[in-house]
């Protein structure tokens, strides 16, 4: 690698990062308060909740509904939440993408001998089925899911399992995020981040969460890296 910067171990948040997953997640949410016989939320308001996880983003969906703070705690929580992700589960992989050019700098970097994992606070199983059907899941070398650890992010404990599983120091690595529970995590674990303003910042831009980069594209990523923008492989 050819960059200034040469990480050995480049990390990825999942949603919002590698795969635009609003839309199913907006209509697994909406069609679970179809059959609770609850009001249908906007598409960009269930896009603000995304990154903490389905636990976290359900809860504030009903939250919303019911006005009360502690709905996590109530029958109708326990009732449909777990309804949420049988729907979720449904649907995963159906109404989401790889953002453009995802796919060709996973593959250019895997050339250039980077090792990749993918951090996310997203459910394992789900974060499983999700590379899987869009194909990924033979890129990564390492997977963090919300679950591994005690904390997900912004705690750095899912960095920090990453880098054990990689063998390398945080010096060495490099996560690439979108939002500011990517940078929190990354900050504390002591990891240069990077940030695309295409994800999932709560309704936040990127840069107020001041990672060390701001990216538009994967092309504007494999740049920063000094890479060129294709693999060899398909040129």
């Amino acid at each position: 690698m050819k960059g200034e910067f040469q990480p050995r171990f480049i990390m990825f948040d999942l949603d919002g990062t590698l795969v635009d997953t609003a839309g199913e997640i907006a209509e697994s949410v909406n069609r679970t308060l179809d059959e609770a016989g609850l009001s249908r939320l906007p598409d960009e308001l269930i896009r603000q909740w995304i990154g903490r996880g389905t636990a976290w983003l359900f809860g504030n969906v009903l939250e919303r509904l019911s006005g009360d703070p502690e709905v996590r705690t109530s029958p109708l929580y326990a009732r449909w939440y777990p309804r949420f992700l049988e729907i979720y589960d449904e649907l995963t992989g159906l109404l989401s993408a790889p953002y453009p050019g995802a796919r060709e700098a996973l593959a250019l970097l895997q050339e250039q001998g980077c090792r990749l994992g993918v951090v996310t606070n997203k459910d394992r199983a789900l974060t499983q089925r999700l590379l899987d059907h869009h194909a990924l899941t033979c890129v990564f070398d390492v997977l963090v899911a919300g679950g591994d650890t005690p904390h997900g992010k912004p705690s750095p404990q899912p960095l920090q399992l990453a880098l054990e599983k990689a063998g390398v120091s945080a010096s060495e690595a490099l996560f690439v995020g979108d939002s500011s529970n990517d940078v929190k995590a990354s900050r504390q674990a002591g990891v240069p981040v990077w940030a695309f303003n295409h994800g999932y910042n709560h309704g936040e831009p990127i840069a107020a969460s001041g990672p060390d980069q701001v990216l538009d594209s994967y092309a504007e990523l494999m740049e920063r890296l000094g890479l060129p923008a294709q693999s060899s492989l398909s040129r």
